[in-house]
């Protein structure tokens, strides 16, 4: 079983490999949210994955919300791993997961990292293409190592993108909770009505009004996903991403 949350398709990518290796069940954490789809039950020697990408050196407001409510049956303790995307350092965000898992008693056998394009485009530029193909590449050879890893359950912390900058991270994680605000969004005329970002936007925030998208929460979880996969690059966040690239997982289909 595999839990993750994804905008623009990195984590979904090392959950579709991790889940090509093992089989079981993926699951969208935010999606089940918003169901309140958060109770589970495990077959024997089910092991049971967690993936997602590293906001502000910690979790994102999904992924905090879901593994407060998550719930998980099992006839013995089952093996527990996360697998954290970043585009530098992923700070303290698998502790913050250990801390979550320990809070219903159970506990987190093994953490990795795997650097991936970045994508928060509302504070700096994408790669260009070269980069990001490179970036892409050395990503493929983590997650083969982390598949290698898992097929024998092999325990321990293997995150090799913490960085000096974890050490900032309770005051950087901080700024998350305030700076996540959605008043900066609005849509250029560009906007062709499609309702993608409606329809993709895990925090519920974006509704169609009058067939243009409206921001209608304070907050939202900044996943970008509707900057970057907006077909008409309509969406902008204030001056900063107007000359700013975007960016999808170029290995994901979205459902």
């Amino acid at each position: 079983m595999i839990f993750y949350f994804s905008g623009t398709g990195n984590s979904l990518y090392a959950a579709q490999r991790l889940y090509e290796s093992d089989g079981g069940e993926l699951i969208d954490m935010a999606g089940a949210l918003n169901e309140k789809r958060v109770k589970y039950k495990l077959s024997e020697g089910e092991k049971v994955g967690i993936v997602f990408p590293v906001y502000f050196y910690g979790l994102p407001t999904i992924v905090a919300e879901f593994m407060d409510s998550l719930t998980i049956e099992s006839d013995t303790d089952p093996f527990i791993y996360t697998v954290i995307t970043c585009g530098g350092s992923i700070g303290h965000a698998d502790k913050m997961i250990a801390d979550k898992l320990k809070q219903k008693n159970l506990q987190l056998n093994s953490a990795f990292s795997i650097k991936m394009p970045s994508n928060y485009v509302i504070m700096y530029d994408v790669p260009d293409k070269e980069k990001q193909d490179l970036t892409l590449q050395d990503a493929e050879k983590q997650i083969e190592k982390i598949v290698g890893f898992l097929e024998v359950n092999k325990k321990g912390n293997f995150v090799s993108n913490r960085g000096y900058f974890a050490l900032l991270s309770p005051i950087a994680y901080k700024l998350y909770g305030t700076y996540r605000k959605t008043k900066k969004f609005y849509v250029t005329d560009a906007c062709t009505s499609c309702g993608l970002c409606e329809e993709i936007c895990p925090s519920g925030t974006i509704q169609l009004s009058s067939g243009k998208p409206e921001w209608v929460t304070e907050k939202c979880s900044h996943c970008s996903a509707c900057i970057n996969r907006c077909p008409a690059r309509a969406i902008q966040y204030g001056d900063a991403t107007k000359k700013r690239g975007r960016y999808i997982n170029p290995n994901v289909e979205f459902s």
